[in-house]
């Protein structure tokens, strides 16, 4: 009898606080909802494989992430493991090119909250007020490489109250891939030894505007690039204002320069040449270091020894960087610096170089470590110092190997050394009438893109096509003029006898 009473008043104890719930939710006291409708959402819009999204198996992983990871956390996407981790969801999304994300960016500005571009469209984008300054992610400001805040700070892209406009996520620069087999470094000691005859339908630039002409203005200018003074203070600046050159003069001769060296192409590619190299298509490519960090290590595994190399001249060094959209406030903005400051903390960093191929702008004492382990030999040849990069206070020398089977050629092209790094130049954005201005040329580059003696060939055949068409219409009129006999013939081979026979 009295577990019978107390189990009335459980009822209605549980229907008062049912009442008093739902009068107060109504009337705003107390609002109750799904807890996962309080999730915080926030789009980020980045390049296609550009984030470690978990290997299949953790044996997939190299030994030196199994070393460091658990097989659940490699096994685990990065963003699966923040979005555990916080409670934020993130909705991924990726492009191909920075012009595809601008004009998506262009279409909807309210879309997304994230985007990781380059460092010419970063400046774009901050110039035509589209993206906003926020509040610099902890990770970052205690282990991003002061080389690359450097380099943001000189672009105008740091403020002095500690904000910035792009966290910088990957680096690198803009040299040559060969086949290590065929070739050494002194083969590509500059540029214009790209027109040697040795390379003719073997070699392969990129189909973009920008990277090929920043090619071309080495090639163009390479007397003027040599004779700079490495040692003046100056030096660099004096090589960017070259490689920064767009007027009418220099476009012509850019124009010029890559028609001549299409005879030598076997073609412009974006994503190909790596895997062309791999299969023997071609011998060199004309990519972006973190592609060449991409195809030795296949090449390693295939038995095909690869090499890259930045010409003497100089090149490009790239960035790409996190920037904030202008209309993300409030919780979004919030969630976008946790979701930054994540990506920089110096474990997930290292995660993703080893995922995507690409180097990381994340410095400090944990990747070094990765860096010594992947590409060190204590036992090698040449020594490295990466103090640029990882700081000038500590010691960053990485001993590794010049050997056939050494890693001397792939920590190269993961961190070039800093002499490499002095001659190579941060493009900036093209005004509208720069860019209308190399527009008009890049398309009379690529207006015919096969070798001369393939263009002749086709010539031909369409004369013998449009021939055959023209003497298909008029052939009456053309056996007309035949002599009597001539026509008797054909009018035979045309008509067949066919013989009756009686029954």
């Amino acid at each position: 009898m009295q577990k019978i009473k107390s189990n009335k008043l459980l009822c209605l104890y549980a229907l008062a606080i049912a009442f008093i719930i739902t009068f107060t939710s109504l009337f705003g006291g107390i609002r109750v909802v799904n807890a996962k409708d309080e999730r915080v959402e926030i789009t980020v819009f980045s390049w296609e494989d550009y984030i470690d999204e978990g290997y299949d198996s953790a044996e997939d992983a190299s030994e030196l992430l199994q070393e460091r990871f658990s097989e659940e956390e490699l096994t685990t996407s990065l963003i699966d493991i923040f979005e555990e981790q916080t409670g934020i969801k993130v909705n991924y999304y990726s492009f191909a090119t920075n012009e595809e994300m601008y004009n998506e960016l262009k279409n909807d500005s309210k879309a997304v909250n994230l985007i990781c571009p380059s460092e010419y469209m970063i400046l774009k984008m901050k110039n035509e007020d589209l993206i906003k300054p926020y509040q610099m992610p902890e990770n970052y400001v205690n282990y991003g490489s002061e080389y690359i805040k450097g380099v943001f700070d000189s672009l105008g892209l740091n403020t002095e109250d500690g904000k910035t406009y792009a966290t910088g996520y990957m680096w690198g620069t803009m040299g040559l891939i060969y086949d290590a087999e065929k070739y050494s470094d002194e083969d590509f000691d500059s540029w214009t030894n790209l027109y040697d005859e040795k390379f003719s339908g073997k070699l392969t630039i990129k189909d973009s505007l920008r990277d090929s002409y920043i090619m071309a203005l080495a090639i163009v200018y390479k007397d003027e690039l040599l004779a700079l003074d490495k040692n003046s203070p100056d030096y660099n600046a004096k090589l960017s204002e070259i490689f920064n050159r767009t007027d009418k003069e220099t476009v012509d001769k850019v124009e010029k320069a890559l028609i001549d060296l299409k005879d030598n192409l076997y073609g412009f590619e974006v994503d190909a040449g790596k895997n062309d190299l791999l299969t023997g298509k071609i011998d060199v490519n004309f990519a972006w270091s973190g592609d060449a960090v991409y195809s030795m290590y296949e090449g390693d595994g295939l038995g095909k020894k690869l090499g890259y190399v930045v010409p003497k001249e100089g090149s490009n060094v790239w960035f790409d960087g996190f920037v904030m959209t202008k209309d993300t406030d409030g919780e979004k903005e919030e969630a976008s610096i946790k979701f930054l400051n994540f990506l920089a903390d110096p474990e997930n960093a290292v995660r993703n170089m080893e995922y995507v191929g690409y180097t990381s702008c994340i410095a400090g004492d944990y990747v070094f470590d990765y860096v010594s382990e992947n590409f060190g030999d204590e036992e090698g040849d040449k020594t490295v110092d990466l103090s640029y990069f990882f700081g000038k206070d500590g010691d960053y020398n990485v001993t590794t190997s010049t050997a056939d089977d050494g890693y001397a050629r792939h920590l190269f092209a993961q961190y070039a050394d800093e002499e490499t790094i002095l001659r190579c130049a941060v493009m900036n954005n093209f005004s509208d009438e720069e860019l209308e201005l190399v527009n008009e040329m890049w398309n009379n580059v690529k207006l015919i893109t096969l070798p001369t003696y393939v263009i002749v060939l086709i010539c031909v055949l369409a004369v013998l096509v449009i021939l055959g068409v023209v003497a298909f219409k008029y052939r009456d009129k053309i056996l007309s003029k035949l002599p009597i006999k001539e026509r008797i013939n054909k009018n035979r081979q045309k008509y067949k006898v066919v013989k009756v026979e009686r029954k």
